[in-house]
């Protein structure tokens, strides 16, 4: 009996295996190329929790496969520490030279998604206490009958300075000397503007992005919601439906991803790159901005890093990463429900500082 189910067991570890360390390729293998990959790339949570539970099966079972198990496992050590922080809390307070928040704020809840009173409220409260230099928003409201964003900018005086672009804010207590954006395909809806803020005498460059999101309409959305809840009768055509519109974001994220890094390798003054991807840390789009830089969560953060809170599962898609000029002092993702994502802030130093 034990035998056959070892052997079953077995074939359904292979499996998983194999899923897990294909999910490692997703960083290098551009979409466009091959999309498979990028498919396992946003499975990789479960393909960790499936295998783990396999490793525990073998290791009770005190078979061999438990060694290859473990050995897939630990490959993907780097991989783990990218969704789950092991920075060790300090309770020293250490000097930084920038503090900065990134937001994707959802339009300041333009159509009652919230189903609260006053959200829009609440999140310019939220806003005008954050005690940082540098806020970059994303998903910033364009004028409707129900939110004025010139009211909005009023409201946030307490940061003089501002620019704001197809729905893509930064907000500044420091002077802003430019301000440009990338310039995406006109099919496209993402977003990137950057702007040079000067700070104590240097200046430094601000990337706020917003990439291409899945565009999930209401029969995607019903359907993840059916599969969460554990009902649903249509599953193939969900599932197909399902998969086109990641597939096709998934693709034209990694272009998008790659014009922004041509943008980023010119950039003349040190940098920060901030915003919502819309893509997993375990993805070539990340994995394209991210080169050379630095993650600020990587660096400082602790515990998950889940910043999305919306109908998909919920995965980090919202960083902080900057050019080698900084290093993060401080990294926090705070869990505030006033949008669909977490807001998080991070402090920086420049490394030439002098104490």
């Amino acid at each position: 009996m034990f035998k056959l189910v070892d052997k079953l067991i077995g074939i359904i570890t292979l499996v998983a295996m194999l899923g897990l360390a294909g999910s490692y390729t997703a960083r290098y293998i551009d979409p466009n190329t091959f999309i498979f990959p990028s498919l396992l790339g946003l499975a990789y949570p479960y393909l960790l929790i499936a295998n783990i539970i396999l490793l525990l099966y073998w290791i009770a079972r005190w078979k061999k496969m438990a060694f290859i198990e473990l050995l897939v496992l630990a490959i993907g050590i780097p991989v783990f520490r990218t969704y789950y922080g092991t920075h060790k809390e300090k309770n020293v307070t250490e000097s930084y030279d920038l503090q900065i928040l990134s937001y994707n704020v959802r339009y300041f809840d333009r159509y009652g998604w919230s189903k609260h009173k006053n959200t829009s409220e609440k999140l310019l409260d939220y806003l005008n206490h954050f005690p940082g230099d540098i806020i970059c928003l994303q998903e910033f409201p364009e004028k409707s009958a129900s939110i004025n964003p010139q009211a909005i900018i009023r409201e946030l005086s307490s940061y003089p300075y501002h620019r704001i672009k197809k729905n893509m804010a930064i907000f500044s207590r420091s002077p802003i000397i430019t301000c440009k954006e990338i310039t995406f395909d006109k099919k496209y809806t993402s977003s990137c503007l950057y702007c040079d803020i000067v700070k104590s005498g240097d200046t430094v460059r601000i990337y706020n992005i917003h990439l291409e999101s899945y565009k999930l309409g209401q029969k995607e959305r019903k359907f993840v919601k059916d599969i969460s809840e554990g009902v649903g009768n249509d599953l193939s055509e969900g599932v197909k439906n399902l998969t086109s519109r990641i597939t096709e974001a998934n693709k034209s994220r990694a272009k998008q991803a790659r014009q922004i890094k041509t943008v980023l390798q010119h950039s003349p003054y040190p940098f920060i790159v901030c915003g919502d991807f819309n893509d997993t840390p375990l993805s070539y789009t990340y994995q394209t901005i991210e080169k050379g830089l630095q993650d600020s969560f990587i660096e400082k953060g602790r515990g998950l890093g889940n910043t999305y809170i919306g109908e998909f599962p919920s995965f980090r898609i919202d960083y902080i990463l900057h050019s080698p000029h900084y290093q993060t002092i401080s990294y926090f993702r705070e869990t505030v429900t006033l949008s669909d994502h977490y807001p998080i802030q991070s402090k920086l130093k420049k490394r030439n500082r002098k104490n």
